[in-house]
């Protein structure tokens, strides 16, 4: 069999396999987000996550396993809130219902 083909046929199923677990990553991510919002009886306005350079409330002790989102909220009585959230613990990350959360000054 032709080399080429040959290191086809084991580099694209990898490739397949790294996009599927990036993109259910992702979902897991954001259905533990608004889980942790329905929750509290907030309502999501925006998340993000924070960019590599930027800092957050949470800078150093977040390990891999937990993932930092900056939302904005509104509270079951209509306020607006701003702040960090961070899901997962640091040994289990998402298998682990923990959450923190570090509001910023209101306004």
């Amino acid at each position: 069999m032709n080399e080429t083909v040959l290191i086809t046929l084991i580099a694209a199923p990898l490739v397949v396999l790294a996009v599927t677990l990036y993109w259910v990553d992702r979902i897991r991510r954001r259905e533990a987000l608004y889980r942790w919002s329905a929750q509290q009886g907030y309502k999501v306005l925006s998340f993000r996550r924070p960019l590599v350079t930027e800092a957050s409330a949470f800078p150093m002790s977040a390990s891999k396993s937990q993932h930092v989102f900056h939302v904005d909220v509104e509270t079951p009585n209509g306020k607006r809130r701003s702040g960090w959230v961070r899901l997962g613990s640091a040994w289990l990350g998402l298998a682990s219902k923990k959450v923190d959360t570090r509001w910023e000054a209101e306004e």
